[in-house]
């Protein structure tokens, strides 16, 4: 049965279409896909040969037809084999359209080859078309698929088509950048005519940037395996290119060979041939070059006959006029000469008329390009302008923040200040009136003090010294708290007198020196910014004081710039743990916070050669 089967299945993919139809309902048993998988073989070997193209078209007509076909896996493998039909009978409208529509069915993960064929042929279309940019746009697309395949074949093939399309634009370093790298995969690859078409194709290029040495090396390999394969079409081609190389490298004999060898080549060749126009041009001007006037205007005349068109048919006019005159025919080199004028005058014209074309071609993309670039522009100012919103935002929540934290430490310093002032008039005023009034009650009520007395009365002087004593400190304190100096001492005189009485009263040396010397210098600071900056320099040298560690203490005031001032307190005691910390400790700590941000100051501790270094900056 199952034989059976199959021998009707060869009969169907054997018969016409019209036969096919009638034994369709004899394959409704055999799975589609079984069937398409038949017709792809069959095709394949119809669109093989020029002779059965109708062939192949008829059951690729009948693939489509089928029902469900478009569900098929198989079914882009039938619309692809349309398109190769109407690439091999020379429909290339149909041929575009077909592959165009492949495209859009991309990626096909049953048939990945499909995924690089379709545009690589698309990229041939608009090469042929001249649509150059498009074909590099479509070889990119195959490359990269070919790229995420690893398919190494497919590689340097496109690598091949893209070289040849930069060499014919006379982007001659792009045009070596991807032969070289077509060489590079086709050498992991059994494909020589690839590898041939690279290699003359590459030595075309690198004459063209004057690499004459690699060149000619890479010209050699071509003509040897153009050579084996017995190609008189290749062995042209690669003779054509070492003619020119021995011609411009001055290689007379090298070139006078090629010539023989070429010419001999070319009787096996159609005459109208790209091949055979591309010797016979690169002869003539090797004749010409080599001032043999007859053979180089028999080539140009032949040329001539060919009716080539643009620049090459002016350029050759003007050479054949300029043989004749070297021949002494001067009606004839007139003649080709005039030819010569009108052909390029109307090259000019039609030049003039392209050029046109494009301008305008270029004023309309240019006026997109500035429609688009105002809307850019636009959207720019908007995004700059929400940003400059956005930091001015920033910046004036920073200033009432900063301004805000200022206000709140002048508050705090305000209320220690008035604190201080409070406990320092309680000190003068109630305490040491209260112990002198005390000390004059005593010394009235107490008797007569004698030598020999057994109450103990020889105490009283003594406790009345201490009284003092105790008077004398509350002073002191009730000073230190609301100095009497403020009223009228600058603050360089302020923080002399204060290192003086350090000086007396303390073990270590205390010194101080401002910059400038001169007290009028500092009569400018306003008092509210002294007073701070005292209160931090007093904090901070009683602080150091009662550390006993140091030995030597020095506080600097000096002017760095107009308006602006340094202080510096330097001692050799113990270094701080805790470099914020400062000499100062607790409440201390963020007293001297309050009082610099008050006055809008920075400060830093910092421990340079052995000793321990606070600086405080301020504004006048």
């Amino acid at each position: 049965m199952k034989t059976a089967l199959l021998s009707l299945l060869l009969t169907v993919l054997l018969l016409p279409a019209h036969a096919a139809d009638k034994l369709a309902s004899s394959t409704a048993a055999l799975p589609l896909d079984t069937i398409l998988t038949r017709l792809d073989q069959q095709i394949s070997e119809c669109l093989d040969d020029v002779t059965r193209l109708d062939e192949g078209l008829a059951l690729i007509r009948q693939a489509l037809a089928m029902k469900g076909v478009e569900q098929s896996s198989l079914y882009p493998v039938m619309l692809f084999h349309e398109g190769t039909y109407y690439m091999n009978s020379g429909d290339m409208a149909h041929w575009k359209q077909n592959r165009q529509r492949l495209l859009q069915m991309l990626p096909i993960s049953d048939y990945p080859e499909l995924s690089i064929s379709v545009p690589q042929e698309l990229g041939l279309i608009c090469r042929r078309d001249g649509l150059n940019d498009s074909a590099l746009y479509y070889y990119d697309v195959a490359l990269d698929e070919a790229r995420r395949q690893n398919d190494v074949e497919w590689l340097a093939a496109i690598s091949a088509n893209v070289g040849i399309l930069h060499f014919n634009l006379n982007r001659f370093t792009e045009a070596e950048q991807y032969l070289d790298r077509g060489l590079q995969y086709v050498r992991k690859v059994d494909d020589p005519y690839t590898e041939l078409c690279l290699l003359q194709t590459n030595g075309a290029a690198k004459l063209a940037l004057k690499k004459y040495g690699e060149a000619a090396q890479l010209l050699a390999q071509a003509y040897q395996m153009a050579s084996e394969a017995e190609s008189p079409d290749w062995q042209v081609r690669c003779l054509t290119t070492m003619l020119r190389l021995y011609n411009e490298t001055g290689q007379a004999d090298s070139a006078r060979v090629c010539v023989e060898q070429g010419s001999a080549l070319l009787q096996q060749l159609p005459q109208r041939s790209i091949t055979s126009t591309g010797f016979v041009i690169s002869r003539a001007s090797y004749y010409y070059d080599n001032e043999r006037w007859d053979e180089a205007m028999r080539d140009f005349e032949s040329l001539l006959s060919l009716n080539l068109g643009g620049v090459k048919s002016a350029a050759v006019l003007e050479r054949v006029a300029r043989c004749y005159a070297r021949l002494g025919h001067w009606q004839q080199a007139f003649c080709y000469m005039d030819s010569a004028r009108i052909k390029a005058d109307t090259l000019a014209s039609e030049r003039l008329t392209a050029q046109m074309a494009e301008f305008n071609a270029r004023y309309q993309t240019i006026e997109k390009d500035l429609q688009i670039a105002r809307l850019q522009t636009q959207r720019l100012w908007f995004v700059i302008a929400a940003v400059a919103g956005l930091l001015v935002l920033i910046g004036l929540w920073l200033w009432w923040h900063s301004r805000r934290q200022r206000r709140e430490a002048q508050m705090r310093i305000s209320t220690l200040e008035a604190e201080r002032k409070r406990i320092a008039k309680e000190l003068h005023d109630g305490l040491c009136n209260d112990m002198l009034a005390l000390e004059m009650q005593l010394s009235a009520t107490a008797p007569p003090v004698t030598a020999g007395s057994a109450d103990g009365s020889p105490a009283l002087p003594s406790t009345l010294a201490a009284l003092r004593t105790l008077r004398q400190q509350a002073r002191e304190l009730s000073h230190q708290l609301m100095p009497p100096e403020f009223s009228h001492l600058n603050l360089s005189q302020l923080l002399s007198h204060h290192i003086a009485a350090i000086a007396k009263s303390a073990t270590l040396k205390a010194t101080f020196r401002a910059t400038p010397a001169d007290d009028a210098s500092w009569q400018h600071l306003p008092a509210d910014v002294s007073h701070e900056v005292y209160r931090i320099a007093q904090e901070l040298t009683s602080n150091i004081v009662k550390g006993h560690t140091a030995t030597l203490l020095t506080v600097e005031l000096t002017q760095t710039a107009p308006g602006h001032c340094l202080l510096t307190v330097t001692d050799d005691g113990t270094p701080a743990t805790d470099a914020d910390a400062s000499p100062l400790t607790g409440l201390g700590r963020h007293t001297q916070r309050d009082r610099i941000v008050s006055i809008g100051a920075t400060s830093k501790v910092t421990r340079r050669g052995g000793l321990n270094c606070f600086e405080l900056e301020f504004n006048a």
